[in-house]
């Protein structure tokens, strides 16, 4: 049986003592590391979220960029498409105009031509007519 003497008293001072010097020596600072640990961790951790974040920013800045950029380029392919497709209009309207006045040019040359060789043959007329009649009759008129 448990008898209540003094040898209970020191063993109650005794366990007392033990975990008082246990708790100081090295519960404590096991404590204190598994702290700064988990402060270590959190901090790596709140650091580890901001750096995502700061990348997803700047993923997302870059998507805009490059959208931007994309859009610019294209803007000014079409810009530039549409400069060409002017110019080439207008060179073909000049075309068109230099044909159109050679093509004048030629109508009224051949004209003239025309007019002179009728007034040639009109003059000569009256020559070639009596030397087909003479030619066909075989005589002279």
């Amino acid at each position: 049986m448990i008898e209540i003497n003094q040898s209970l008293l020191i063993q109650i001072i005794n366990v007392l003592l033990l975990m008082w010097l246990l708790n100081v020596i090295l519960y404590k600072p096991i404590r204190a590391i598994l702290k700064q640990r988990s402060e270590k961790l959190a901090l790596l951790e709140s650091e580890a979220g901001a750096a995502q974040k700061g990348l997803a920013d700047k993923e997302k800045d870059y998507q805009q960029r490059l959208l931007a950029a994309r859009k610019e380029g294209l803007d000014y392919k079409n810009e530039l498409k549409l400069k060409a497709q002017e110019e080439e209009k207008k060179l073909i309207q000049e075309a068109n105009q230099k044909v159109e006045g050679e093509l004048t040019q030629a109508r009224q040359k051949i004209s003239q031509q025309l007019e002179a060789a009728r007034k040639s043959l009109t003059g000569d007329l009256s020559a070639f007519s009596q030397e087909i009649a003479i030619k066909i009759l075989g005589r002279t008129i």
